[in-house]
C-alpha cells in the first residue's frame, strides 16, 4: 500500500539526513497529550459552558420572565448541544424554534444524552453545510430562522444560539448574489489563505441576515438574547458566525481591500462586485443582549489545570495564534530548541529571553512570556514542561492532497525538528488539533508532531519523501501511513468549536 501510494505522487522531494533512531522516544507522552486535549474539549461542550454560565442569577432571570413566550434559533457546530440545554431550561415555555447544524450531527450524537432534544421539543432541526460550505439546506434553514424572527411581538423572547461554523449554516445571499456565487467567493478566499475574520467581513456585505440583520428582523420582540461560543482569535463578537445579532462595523472599503490583498478583485462574480461597490451597510441600532459563554481561553485553562495536577509544569502562552502554518511550524521548533539549550545551560538567561521574545512575534504571545518562561524553567529544572496555545492558523493551498491546518502544522513541526538533528529534541512533541474535531475535509481533528514521526516514516519508505507531502498539502495521507494511527487525533465531530489547541510538550531531559 505504501509503495503504491508513493508511486502515485507527482511531487516528492527527497531530503537526506542521517538517522537519529528516535521514533520511540515520543511514545510515553502521546497518550498524555491526547487525554489533555479530550479533557479540554469536554470543558467547552455546551452542557459544561451553560452550567458554568448560569451560576449567575441575573442570567437565570432573563430565561424566566413571566408571561412571555420563548423561541430559539441557532446556527453552528455547537448549536445542537446548546439547543438541548436551552430546551431543558425553558421546558413548556419554549414555543418554537429552528436550528441549522452540520449535516450528520444528529447521527453522530444519537446515543449521547447531552445532545438529545426532548421528544416533545418545538425546535425544528435542519442539517446542511457539508464540509463547512453553505448549501441549499442551509439556505432553507436561514429563511425559516429569519421568518421566525420577523414574527416576534412584545409577548415573545428570542434566544439566538451562535457558534463557529454559523456563517456557513446561515447563508442568505443578498439579491442578486446566488448561492453558487457565495460558494465561489468563499473557496477563492479560503484557498488564498484569508483568515476567518477576513472571510466574514466579505460574507457580511453579501448577506441578508449577517452583520446584525437577523437581530433587526426581530426588532419587535420583547427581548433578544444571544448566547455565543467564539471560534475567532480575540473573540470579536461582530465577526463570530458573521455577527447576525451584532452591529456590523464593516465597510465596502474593508471588503475591497481584502479582495485586493489576495489578488482576487478580478475573479469575483459580477453580482458580488456590484454589491460590494454600491451598498455600505446601514448603521441601525441593533437590539438585544449579548452573552459570550465559551472561548478558546477556557480550553487552555483546562489543559493547564489538568496538566498541573499530574506534576507537569504548564504555562498558557496565548489564545491568538494565527497566520500561515509554515512559519508557525518553524517557530515552534525554534522555541523547543531554545528551551532545551537553556535547560542544558548552553544559553545564558538574557540571551534566552531575547530569543524567545523575538519568537513571540511569530507565535503571537506577549514578550513578557519569555521572562516568565525563563523563571519557570530555572525554578523547575527536573520537571516536564508544557506550553499551551490556541488560535486558528491558515494554510495556503498549493497542492492537491488531503489535509488540514492542524495536521500540516504537526507535520511541518516534525520535519523542522528532524532536520535540526539535535538529540535533545528527540522526545519533544507538538499536538495540534481542532476542538470541533474536524481538520479540513478529513476525518481527523489533528495530529502529533515530532522528530520521531519523520524517523518512523523514513524507516518505512525506501526514500525520504516527507517534504513532498507538505508541498502537496497531503498531511492527512502522511499520518494515515505512519504509526498505525497513533500520531493521528480522530474524535469525530465533538459538538463544540473554540478554534484549535497547540500543546508543546518538553519532557525533563534526564540525560
Amino acid at each position: 500500500m505504501l509503495s503504491s501510494l508513493l508511486r502515485k505522487r507527482s511531487k516528492l522531494i527527497s531530503v537526506g539526513y542521517r538517522s537519529l533512531h528516535v521514533s520511540g522516544a515520543m511514545d510515553p507522552h502521546i497518550n498524555t497529550l491526547k487525554a489533555l486535549f479530550l479533557g479540554a474539549v469536554n470543558s467547552v461542550k455546551p452542557k459544561a459552558l451553560f452550567e458554568s454560565f448560569l451560576r449567575d442569577d441575573s442570567i437565570k432571570e432573563q430565561l424566566h420572565i413571566p408571561g412571555k413566550r420563548y423561541h430559539v434559533v441557532g446556527f453552528g457546530k455547537a448549536v445542537l448541544g446548546m439547543a438541548v440545554q436551552i430546551d431543558r431550561i425553558l421546558g413548556e415555555r419554549l414555543a418554537s424554534g429552528c436550528i441549522s447544524i452540520p449535516i450528520g450531527t444528529l447521527e453522530r450524537f444519537k446515543d449521547d444524552f447531552e445532545f438529545q432534544l426532548s421528544k416533545s421539543t418545538n425546535i425544528v432541526v435542519i442539517e446542511g453545510a457539508r464540509n463547512n460550505l453553505p448549501d441549499v439546506k442551509a439556505v432553507e434553514a436561514a429563511r425559516k430562522i429569519k421568518c421566525l424572527a420577523e414574527g416576534m411581538t412584545d409577548d415573545d423572547i428570542l434566544c439566538v444560539l451562535v457558534s463557529g461554523g454559523g456563517s456557513a449554516l446561515l447563508p442568505l445571499p443578498k439579491t442578486p448574489v446566488t448561492l453558487d456565487e457565495i460558494l465561489s467567493v468563499i473557496k477563492l478566499l479560503a484557498s488564498a489563505g484569508a483568515s476567518i475574520e477576513e472571510l466574514n467581513v466579505v460574507r457580511i456585505l453579501l448577506s441578508d441576515v449577517k452583520g446584525g440583520k437577523l437581530a433587526l428582523a426581530a426588532k419587535h420582540s420583547h427581548k433578544l438574547l444571544s448566547f455565543i461560543i467564539s471560534d475567532i482569535v480575540g473573540d470579536p463578537i461582530p465577526l463570530i458566525a458573521s455577527g447576525p445579532t451584532v452591529q456590523a462595523n464593516v465597510t465596502n472599503k474593508a471588503a475591497l481591500n481584502i479582495l485586493e490583498k489576495y489578488h482576487l478583485s478580478d475573479k469575483m462574480p459580477h453580482s458580488v462586485v456590484k454589491i460590494i461597490h454600491h451598498s455600505d451597510p446601514k448603521r441601525s441600532k441593533v437590539p438585544g443582549d449579548i452573552h459570550l459563554i465559551g472561548s478558546n481561553k477556557i480550553a487552555i485553562e483546562c489543559v493547564v489545570s489538568e496538566a498541573s495536577k499530574t506534576g507537569i509544569v504548564a504555562l498558557p502562552l496565548t489564545s491568538s495564534v494565527q497566520g500561515n502554518v509554515a512559519p508557525l511550524g518553524k517557530a515552534y521548533a525554534e522555541l523547543a530548541a531554545n528551551i532545551r539549550k537553556f535547560q542544558d545551560n548552553s544559553t545564558e538567561k538574557h540571551a534566552f529571553i531575547k530569543t524567545v521574545a523575538q519568537l513571540g512575534k511569530s507565535l503571537h504571545y506577549d514578550s513578557s512570556k519569555a521572562t516568565e518562561l525563563a523563571e519557570i524553567i530555572s525554578n523547575n529544572p527536573r520537571k516536564d514542561l508544557l506550553l499551551v496555545a490556541g488560535g486558528e492558523p491558515t494554510v495556503v493551498v498549493q497542492g492537491h492532497g488531503s489535509g488540514g491546518r492542524n495536521q500540516e502544522l504537526a507535520l511541518r513541526f516534525s520535519l523542522e525538528c528532524w532536520q535540526k538533528q539535535d538529540p535533545s529534541l528527540q522526545d519533544v512533541i507538538l499536538l495540534s488539533a481542532g476542538t470541533d474535531g474536524i481538520d479540513g475535509p478529513t476525518e481527523a481533528a489533528g495530529a502529533i508532531g515530532g522528530a520521531g514521526v519523520v524517523e518512523q516514516f523514513n524507516a518505512m519508505a525506501s526514500q525520504k519523501f516527507v517534504l513532498g507531502f507538505i508541498e502537496d498539502n497531503d498531511s492527512n495521507t502522511f499520518y494515515k501511513l505512519v504509526g498505525n494511527g497513533k500520531y493521528h487525533i480522530v474524535t469525530g465531530h465533538t459538538g463544540t468549536n473554540v478554534m484549535d489547541l497547540h500543546m508543546l510538550y518538553i519532557p525533563w531531559n534526564k540525560k
